[in-house]
C-alpha cells in the first residue's frame, strides 16, 4: 500500500493518521554528545537512532520520520558526509526499524518520511539564494530520498513559502513522492516572512501538496487557534505537530514541561476540529505520542464542508475574490497597448516604471495588478519575470500574469511568488491544451474567454456554451470552477450595440448555474465605449450592470474617478462595505465633482501639482509628476525636499533611488547629518511598523538594502575626502556550535550594520573558543548568540559559561544577547544571558542600550 492509498483510506473511514514526535529531544535523553550535527549519529550511533524509531513505532506512529532534517546539500557543505549519504542512511535506519517492528508483531502499515527542513539561507529578494539554487538543492536531496526507498517527503518547519515552492516543484518534477508540508509560526500567527494561515493555505493548495499544516511553534493555545484557522480555510488533509511547550532550564538541563496527558488533550481538540494527521515536534516523546494515539484514535474526523471561496495571494497576502468579499479591481495600466510610457520603459528596461505604476494603482484602489509586457523586439518571457520580481520585491499585492504566449506564462508562473491569476485561456482546444497543464503544474486561477474556433457567439447562450466547454476541460486537470474567471467578452457598443446586454446576460446565466461551484467572472470593462465621446459615462453605467449581474473582478484604470465611484457605491449598496465604512472614509470632506466650487478647487490643485498649465492656448494638460513621499504611521522627522524624499525612499524600499538622492544631499549636508536626520529616523519608522505588524520581514530587509545603497554612496564620499568612517560600536554574532541555521543571525547583522554598528560575523556552528578569542582580542562589548534547534540550546548555555569564565579571568565584562525560535526570555535569563531578543529590531535596541547610541 502506498502512502497516498493509506491516506485516502483513512480519510474515507474517518480515522486519524499518526506521525511520530521529536527527534532532538530523544537524542539529548540518550546522553550521546559526540557529534557535530544530529545526522552524524546515523553513522556513528545507528542503534541509538533505530531505538528512537522503535519507541515511536511501539507508541502507535504509522509514519516514522528519518533523521535527515538538516541534510540539505547547501546547508551541510563541509560536513563529514554528503547530503545523499546522510539521507540514504537515515532512510535505511527507518526501513530497518519498521521491518523489525512488524516482525515483532506491531501491525502495519508503516511509512518512512524523508524529512527536510529549511536550507538555512533566505531566498531572493530577501537573501542571496536564487530560486533555481534552492530548487536544485531540493532536487538532489529528493532524488536521493526516493532512491533510498522513502514513502513520502516531509518538508517541515518552513517559514518562507517561496522556498516551499522550490522544494515542492523539485519533488513533483523529479520524483513520485507524495509531499507533506508544514509551516512554523510566530506568536503573531504569521510566518517569519509575514504570511498568515490563509495565505499559506492558498499558496500550498495551489502547489497541489498531499497534506499541509504546521509544526513547532509556541503554546498549545496558540496551536489550537492555528488549527482552527487551518480547518476554516483548507480543503486538503491537515497535519498538526506541536511542541511540548517551550524549553526551560531545570538543574542545568533543557526540559519541556507540557506533560503527555496535557499534550494529548490538546490534540483531542485539534482532531475534533477536523485534523486528519497528528504528531509531535520539539520536546515530544514516545510517551506523548502514545497518549495522543490512545485519546484520539476513536475520534471520527468531523471535517467541515469544503468552501468554494476563491483566493489569490502574493508571498504574504491573500485576497478573496467574490462571494462575501465582493468584487475586486484589477489595475490595467502595466500594459504597452496604447501606452507610450510603458512601451518606452520596456524598451529601455526601466524597472522603476513598474514600481511607480504599481504604487500609483495600489494607492488608487487596485486589489490586483495586471502585468502585460508583450512588445515586439524584446524577450517577453524574461521581461515578464523581471517585472514580476521587481513588483514583488516592493509590494505584496497579488498579480495577474497577462500574455497570449504559453512560454511566457510558464516562465512567469514558475518564478511568481504566490498564487497568480493567469490571463488567459479560451475555448480553442489548442489553447486549453497549452495553458491548463501550466495551471495544474504551478497553481493559480485563470481567466477564460468565451471564444472558440467558431469565434465570439453573438448571444449569451452561445457564450455560455463555450464557458461550459472550458469548465469541463479544466476539470480534467483538477482545476475547479472557483479558480476559473469567465470573461463573457466586452465588445464595443459603437459597432456591436446589441451585444452589450448579451455580455451581462451571460454573466447572470452562468452565475446562477454555477453559483454553488464558485465560478467567477471578469471583464475588461472599458472596451465597451471604444470610439465614443465621454467614454466614462458609458463605462460606469455598463460597469454597474455587470456588477449587479455577478461580476467578480473588473479590469479597469483605478485612476478613473467615475469608475471607482461606481465601484464603491455598488459595494456599499450591496452590503459588501459593512456599515459603509470604506465609502465614508473615502468621501468624507470631499466635494461633489459637478459643483462650481469643486471645479474651481480642481483647477487650483491641478495647476499647483503640475497636471495642467495655463497658456495663451488655454488649459494644457501636463505630465503628472511622481510624488514619492508617503505618509508613515510613525513620521520619522519634519523633513522636506530631498531629506523627505530619502526618508520616503527608505520607508518604501525603493533601493535604486537611494543612491542618487543621497548624492544630492551630500552636496549640501554632512554625512552624519544624513544619517541622523534621514536614515536612522526612517529605519526607526520601518522598525516600529515591523513591531506593530504593519510591515513584515521582506519590507524590513528591503528597507535595510535601500539604506545599504545610501551608505555605499556615503562611504565612497568619505573615502574620497580622506575621512574615516565612524562606528557606533562592534558586535560579535555567531550561531552556536552544532547549529547550522543562520537566517536569523544574518537578518540581525543587516539591521545592526544599517544602524551604524560594525559586525564581526563568526558564522554558524561556531566553537566557543573562537567566540572567546575574538571577544578578548577585539575587546568586544556585545555578543549575539543564535540557536534554532532544541539539540543546540544546551551548547548556547555552555558557550555563555565558558565566555563568562574567560572574561572573569581577565577581569573584563561583556554583554550577551541571545535569540532563536526555541528561546524565551525566561530561558535566556536562566542560561546566563543579559538580554533576550525576539527579532532584529530588538537586537538594535539592545545595541543602543549597551553602546549608548
Amino acid at each position: 500500500m502506498t502512502f497516498r492509498e493509506f491516506l485516502a483510506q483513512k480519510k474515507a473511514k474517518g480515522e486519524p493518521v499518526f506521525f511520530d514526535g521529536g527527534m532532538g529531544t530523544m537524542i539529548q535523553k540518550t546522553g550521546v554528545s559526540d557529534y557535530d550535527i544530529p545526522e552524524d549519529l546515523n553513522f556513528s550511533n545507528p542503534d541509538v537512532i533505530k531505538d528512537i524509531h522503535a519507541q515511536y513505532l511501539r507508541a502507535g506512529s504509522a509514519v516514522i520520520t528519518a533523521n535527515s532534517f538538516g541534510a540539505n546539500p547547501i546547508k551541510i557543505s563541509g560536513t563529514k558526509y554528503t547530503a545523499q549519504d546522510y539521507i540514504t542512511k537515515a532512510i535505511q535506519l527507518v526501513k530497518e526499524s519498521i521491518s523489525e517492528a512488524e516482525a515483532n508483531g506491531i501491525k502495519g502499515p508503516h511509512f518512512c518520511a524523508w524529512d527536510s527542513g529549511q536550507i538555512g539561507k533566505l531566498l531572493e529578494p530577501m537573501g542571496p539564494l536564487t530560486f533555481d539554487q534552492a530548487y536544485n538543492s531540493y532536487k538532489e536531496a529528493a532524488l536521493a530520498a526516493e532512491k533510498a526507498g522513502a514513502d513520502l517527503a516531509l518538508i517541515e518547519t518552513m517559514s518562507d513559502l517561496y522556498e516551499v515552492k522550490a522544494a515542492v516543484l523539485a519533488i513533483h518534477e523529479n520524483t513520485s513522492l507524495p509531499v507533506v508540508t508544514t509551516m512554523t509560526y510566530q506568536t503573531n500567527l504569521r510566518t517569519l516572512t509575514g504570511a498568515d494561515v490563509l495565505t499559506c493555505v492558498t499558496y500550498l493548495e495551489s502547489l497541489h501538496v498531499d497534506m499541509l499544516g504546521f509544526n513547532c511553534g509556541g503554546s498549545l493555545s496558540e496551536d489550537e487557534e492555528l488549527t482552527r484557522l487551518f480547518c476554516q480555510y483548507a480543503h486538503l488533509p491537515l497535519l498538526v505537530q506541536p511542541n511540548a511547550g517551550l524549553p526551560v532550564v531545570v538543574k542545568g538541563k533543557t526540559e519541556f514541561k507540557i506533560t503527555p496527558q496535557t499534550f494529548a488533550q490538546s490534540q483531542v481538540k485539534n482532531r475534533q476540529c477536523g485534523v486528519v494527521a497528528l504528531g509531535g515536534c520539539c520536546g515530544t516523546t514516545p510517551e506523548h505520542i502514545a497518549q495522543m494515539v490512545q485519546l484520539t484514535k476513536d475520534i471520527p474526523c468531523s471535517l467541515s464542508k469544503a468552501h468554494n471561496n476563491t483566493f489569490l495571494c502574493s508571498y504574504n497576502k491573500a485576497l478573496q475574490v467574490g462571494d462575501t468579499a465582493g468584487p475586486v479591481i484589477i489595475g490595467e495600466r502595466i500594459n504597452p497597448t496604447g501606452k507610450k510610457k510603458c512601451k518606452e520603459a520596456l524598451q529601455a528596461k526601466d524597472m522603476q516604471f513598474f514600481i511607480d505604476e504599481a504604487e500609483s494603482q495600489i494607492s488608487q484602489g487596485a486589489h490586483i495588478l495586471d502585468v502585460n509586457v508583450g512588445l515586439p523586439g524584446i524577450d517577453e518571457a524574461q521581461m515578464m519575470v523581471d517585472a514580476i520580481k521587481t513588483i514583488q520585491s516592493t509590494f505584496n499585492i497579488p498579480l495577474q500574469i497577462d500574455s497570449s504566449e504559453s512560454a511566457v506564462l510558464e516562465k512567469a508562473l514558475r518564478y511568481y511568488n504566490g498564487k497568480a491569476l493567469v490571463n488567459s485561456v479560451n475555448g480553442k482546444q489548442e489553447v486549453m491544451d497549452a495553458v491548463f497543464p501550466l495551471i495544474a503544474r504551478y497553481g493559480g486561477s485563470v481567466v477564460a474567454l468565451c471564444i472558440d474556433e467558431k469565434g465570439i457567439a453573438p448571444t449569451a447562450e452561445g457564450r455560455c456554451a463555450v464557458a461550459r466547454k472550458i469548465i469541463t476541460e479544466a476539470a480534467k486537470y483538477g482545476i475547479e470552477p472557483r479558480d476559473i474567471f469567465i470573461d463573457t467578452l466586452t465588445l464595443t457598443v459603437s459597432s456591436e450595440q446589441k451585444t452589450a446586454l448579451e455580455t451581462v446576460k451571460a454573466i447572470r446565466l452562468l452565475h446562477e448555474e454555477f453559483k454553488e461551484e464558485g465560478l467567477r467572472f471578469v471583464l475588461g470593462v472599458s472596451n465597451i465605449s471604444f470610439g465614443l465621446p465621454r467614454r466614462d459615462i458609458i463605462n460606469s453605467r455598463f460597469f454597474m450592470l455587470a456588477l449587479d449581474a455577478g461580476l467578480s473582478a473588473c479590469i479597469i484604470n483605478p485612476a478613473s474617478q467615475q469608475m471607482m465611484d461606481t465601484f464603491r457605491a455598488y459595494r456599499t449598496l450591496s452590503c459588501y462595505d459593512e456599515n459603509a465604512l470604506e465609502y465614508i472614509q473615502t468621501y468624507t470632506g470631499t466635494l461633489d465633482p459637478t459643483s462650481a466650487k469643486a471645479k474651481e478647487q480642481y483647477l487650483k490643485d491641478s495647476i499647483a501639482n503640475g497636471t495642467i498649465s495655463i497658456s495663451l492656448n488655454g488649459i494644457v494638460p501636463q505630465e503628472k509628476k511622481s510624488n514619492t513621499q508617503v505618509k508613515s504611521d510613525f513620521p520619522a522627522t519634519k523633513a522636506s525636499g530631498d531629506e523627505a524624499e530619502l526618508i520616503s525612499i527608505i520607508e518604501k524600499g525603493f533601493k535604486d533611488q537611494a543612491g542618487p538622492v543621497t548624492k544630492k544631499l551630500l552636496s549640501k549636508m554632512q554625512s552624519v547629518e544624513i544619517i541622523d536626520r534621514c536614515i536612522v529616523p526612517a529605519l526607526d519608522a520601518v522598525g516600529k511598523d515591523f513591531e506593530n505588524g504593519k510591515k513584515f520581514l521582506p519590507q524590513l530587509l528591503l528597507s535595510a538594502e535601500t539604506v545599504g545603497n545610501a551608505f555605499s554612496v556615503i562611504k565612497e564620499s568619505l573615502a574620497q575626502s580622506g575621512k574615516a568612517e565612524s562606528s557606533k560600536g562592534t558586535v560579535v554574532l555567531a550561531t552556536v556550535f552544532g547549529d547550522i541555521h543562520d537566517i536569523g543571525k544574518n537578518i540581525v547583522k543587516a539591521m545592526l550594520e544599517n544602524y551604524g554598528y560594525e559586525v564581526i560575523d563568526l558564522g554558524k556552528n561556531v566553537d566557543p573558543q573562537l567566540i572567546i578569542d575574538t571577544v578578548l582580542e577585539k575587546n568586544i562589548q556585545l555578543v549575539g548568540l543564535s540557536a534554532l534547534m532544541t539539540t543546540t540550546v544546551a551548547n548556547m548555555e555552555e558557550t555563555i559559561k565558558q565566555l563568562r569564565a574567560a572574561l572573569a579571568k581577565e577581569n573584563r565584562t561583556c554583554k550577551i544577547v541571545v535569540g532563536g525560535a526555541v528561546l524565551t526570555p525566561e530561558y535566556a535569563e536562566k542560561i546566563g544571558a543579559d538580554y533576550y531578543s525576539k527579532d532584529a529590531m530588538q537586537t538594535v535596541a539592545v545595541a543602543k542600550e549597551v553602546f549608548g547610541s
